[in-house]
């Protein structure tokens, strides 16, 4: 019934309610200075049903109001100070039909082998009578077997009773314009750490996700954009690094920040962590790299176990898995698959845990090297030290594990010489790589002679074992000098790096420095003060020159300039004095033994006053004696600077 405009009008009249037209006349009627008029009563109705439809209309103008007033305050929310793309992802859009990868003892191939034998069976049957029945069952059989391939929620990764998630998001990407100029910059030379990271399997894959993402032909999925955010970043923050005529190097570091934030939002959510997709273990292993740069140890080995995780959920560390796949993809499976494991292999012995890559569970062949020729040395470059993690997987299985601690000193003896053996044939073989056709061949000359570091830190590793768990804490004079080789081996990178004046410093700090615990710094910093030696001073003095100059460049490379600061002081004042050290030097054989302390003791650091020379510090041997020990103890030798947390004892 539409309104007639009287007073009170028809339709207010059939549903017993308050006229609006009256009770407006009625209040503009009211003169300013009048009483105040008469508060409305609520209507009286005739039955519920008029109550709750009231009730209702009032509930649905109240949300109206609410949601006005939440536009109204997202529409003055300040915008961003540049030009943002937005875009929308759906999650797990294209994860509808993967099959998750079960081995032999696995029910499902059990009941697979058990249908052929059943089918088999079925093919010699002589009994008339019973064929039906039998071929009937089969069939039945079969079905259920292939249902199994079907996504079902046995391979759901979420409660039932979990609440609901948005399945859309919008994410904010830099403009086309900026993604447009930095490809096409890319496109000529593509930067060394989009080498490293990339690995370039596929050269296209960065071009590719930034089609799907900015002209999407089809939903794309959280991995997807999450992968291109991470790619984005290293790019366009190389490029805020340099000066160029396209491409502005404030706005490459403002949409480098961006697209940071995207990717980690992205890799921290719960379906990149658990949904075993390409994508998101690709997203994982830039994750992985990124927080060791970022000095989060422990935020890498959590990323790095989780990517393990998904790769032998797909079937990843199984050739005849992979090897179903098309070349292309098979090839960017297996370089994602020996990265992540690159990366945990490093991680395990530098932190003294057990890798999540079991060697005995692996055979899936490593990726086929790039027919470009210049990309082909990087990639024999890239498997070389993926062969060297390999021994260092070794070294920790055999030397520091539990198992290993119950070999006798003769096995352990053994196995330290197979290893030092191993190290240096694969020192020799990385040597031998021709880079002459190379890209940027230079820079991986430098990755190449950047080797003696690392042969040198594994070695003072390996010679780091030989201790008894019963006896005092023993430096040998192979392990003192394999560790002064790596500190020298070091500054003479660092020298390179100065003299060519590249921007391979940012390389060198997040695969050398940062993949290695540093250990040879603590075996020389015991061995000076033990030996009271100014040439052990001198060149940790020249190691933390060297880490000064990048000190800048990420904060684990500050934090592990503080560290060696902190220990460089110590040595310093301790070997101006004339004290006896607290240890035991043999200066015929050039080596350290000290007591270890107990265990309640070894979280003891001790703190000194620089400026007070060594009457300061004499209280602080034994704790400092305790200290070392745990840090170059048996099986604690590879913890190295890594472990080190100074910030909670303000100790040094």
């Amino acid at each position: 019934i539409r309104c007639d405009k009287t007073s009170p009008c028809s339709s207010c009249r059939t549903a017993h309610l308050t006229c609006g037209v009256t009770s407006t006349a009625a209040t503009a009627e009211t003169p300013a200075n009048g009483p105040p008029a008469t508060q409305l009563t609520p209507p009286a109705f005739t039955s519920s049903s008029e109550e709750s439809h009231f009730r209702l209309i009032q509930e649905t103008l109240n949300e109206i109001k609410d949601r006005l007033g939440k536009l109204e305050q997202s529409q003055q929310e300040p915008k961003p100070p540049f030009e943002i793309h937005i875009v929308t992802t759906e999650r797990n859009a294209l994860f509808g039909a993967t099959t998750i990868f079960q081995n032999e003892p696995s029910f499902n191939n059990q009941s697979a082998q058990a249908s052929i034998s059943a089918e088999l069976s079925a093919e010699e049957a002589n009994v008339t009578e019973f064929n039906m029945e039998i071929q009937s069952s089969l069939v039945s059989l079969k079905s259920r077997l292939q249902g199994q391939n079907v996504p079902s929620s046995v391979n759901h990764l979420y409660f039932p009773c979990s609440s609901s998630r948005l399945s859309i998001q919008n994410v904010e990407l830099p403009p086309v314009s900026i993604v447009n100029a930095a490809l096409k910059k890319a496109a000529g030379q593509y930067p060394v750490l989009m080498i490293l990271h990339n690995g370039f399997r596929d050269h296209m894959m960065l071009e590719d996700l930034c089609k799907k993402v900015y002209l999407p032909t089809r939903p794309y999925s959280k991995g997807e954009i999450t992968l291109l955010n991470g790619l984005l970043f290293y790019l366009l923050d190389t490029y805020s690094q340099e000066n160029s005529p396209d491409l502005s190097s404030s706005e490459c570091a403002a949409y480098a920040k961006l697209c940071e934030k995207n990717f980690c939002d992205g890799i921290q959510e719960y379906e990149c962590l658990v949904t075993p997709t390409l994508e998101n273990i690709q997203c994982l292993m830039i994750g992985a790299m990124k927080a060791q740069a970022d000095a989060r140890p422990a935020l890498c080995w959590t990323i790095v176990s989780t990517g393990a995780r998904l790769c032998q959920s797909l079937g990843y560390h199984r050739e005849a898995e992979v090897a179903r796949d098309p070349p292309e993809l098979a090839n960017a499976k297996r370089h994602v698959f020996w990265m992540l494991y690159m990366i945990d292999k490093i991680m395990s012995l530098n932190l003294g845990r057990a890798s999540s890559f079991p060697d005995y569970d692996i055979d899936v062949e490593i990726f086929v090297l790039n027919r470009d020729l210049s990309f082909c040395a990087w990639d024999k470059v890239l498997v070389a030290f993926i062969e060297l993690c390999k021994l260092q997987g070794q070294m920790y299985d055999e030397l520091y594990s539990a198992r290993a601690r119950r070999q006798s000193p003769e096995i352990r003896s053994r196995i330290i010489d197979e290893r030092a053996s191993s190290l240096f044939a694969w020192h020799v073989g990385l040597k031998r790589i021709d880079t002459q056709h190379a890209q940027d061949s230079n820079d991986l000359d430098l990755i190449i002679s950047w080797s003696d570091f690392f042969y040198y830190y594994i070695l003072t590793l390996l010679y780091g074992a030989k201790t008894s768990p019963a006896a005092a804490t023993h430096i040998s004079s192979e392990r003192y000098q394999a560790a002064r080789m790596a500190l020298q081996c070091h500054v003479e990178n660092c020298a390179k790096l100065s003299a060519n004046k590249t921007p391979s410093m940012r390389v060198y700090s997040g695969w050398v420095l940062l993949f290695s615990s540093f250990t040879p710094f603590l075996v020389v910093f015991t061995h000076s003060i033990a030996s009271h030696s100014q040439d052990d001073v001198d060149i940790l003095s020249q190691v933390l020159e060297t880490l000064e100059a990048g000190r800048n460049i990420s904060a684990a490379t500050n934090q592990l300039y503080e560290d060696c600061k902190a220990f460089l002081m110590f040595a310093t004042a301790f070997v101006r004095s004339t004290q006896n050290s607290f240890g035991s030097y043999n200066q015929e054989d050039d080596s350290v033994t000290f007591p270890l302390m107990g265990i309640s003791d070894c979280n003891i650091v001790p703190e000194f006053d620089a400026a007070g020379g060594f009457e300061s510090m004499q209280d602080d041997l034994l704790p400092m004696s305790a200290f070392l020990g745990t840090y170059l103890g048996e099986n604690q030798a590879m913890s190295g600077l890594w472990n080190i947390d100074f910030s909670q004892s303000g100790a040094f």
